[in-house]
């Protein structure tokens, strides 16, 4: 093996155990719609869980006001999220950008000219994007849907009314609902994360 090979070799060996003794930090962006049933879990859910992780540390730029430059507004170019990234000191880039957040009426269960179902949802969607700062690359870029149902209401065919009294929330229930919303978001996305980052 000449001298080149060697060097190069221990070179790799450096590298390696120098990525793997960096902190794995992760930077957690989120953008998401006002909730007009009290105020948003989402930050503080996703930020315990991902905390629970002795090996990770957590970084919120949202609650660090005038730290960090502001967030891209191309929010899908690679090179800006590095950028705005890497000023953070982070492994990782979290960005979770939710679009819609409210209930929905939905008939789920029909069969003509005898009953229909309808069911109140609580539907949240949006998109997610992790970014491997270090290695600048997507490792993952995908919209999620998550739904829970509230209430269900059986009706007769004639009748068939989306507005039917027994699909009404209170104020109370709503807020109790949507916690659980994002709570079963945070962890679905906790999941994916966790497969993606593990070992890095």
């Amino acid at each position: 093996m000449n001298r080149t090979a060697i060097f190069s070799l221990v070179l790799a060996i450096a590298v390696s155990a120098a990525v793997a003794g960096l902190p794995r930090a992760i930077v957690l962006r989120i953008d998401q719609v006002p909730l007009a049933w009290g105020d948003s879990r989402l930050v503080d859910d996703l930020v315990v869980r991902l905390s629970r992780d002795p090996e990770l540390r957590v970084i919120v730029p949202q609650n660090q006001a005038g730290s960090f430059r502001d967030f891209p507004s191309d929010r899908t170019n690679l090179d800006s999220l590095l950028a705005w990234g890497m000023e953070t000191g982070g492994r990782y880039l979290l960005t979770v950008h939710v679009v819609r957040e409210d209930l929905e009426r939905r008939k789920t269960f029909s069969l003509p000219l005898i009953f229909h179902r309808w069911e109140m949802l609580a539907v949240i969607g949006g998109e997610i994007r992790l970014v491997d700062l270090q290695k600048r690359r997507v490792l993952l870029a995908e919209p999620f849907e998550e739904t829970i149902s509230a209430a269900r209401q059986f009706q007769g065919s004639p009748d068939d009314n989306p507005y039917d009294p027994g699909l009404h929330l209170s104020a109370s229930e709503k807020q109790v609902l949507f916690q659980s919303l994002e709570s079963k978001l945070s962890e679905r996305l906790i999941k994916r994360i966790s497969r993606l980052t593990r070992g890095y």
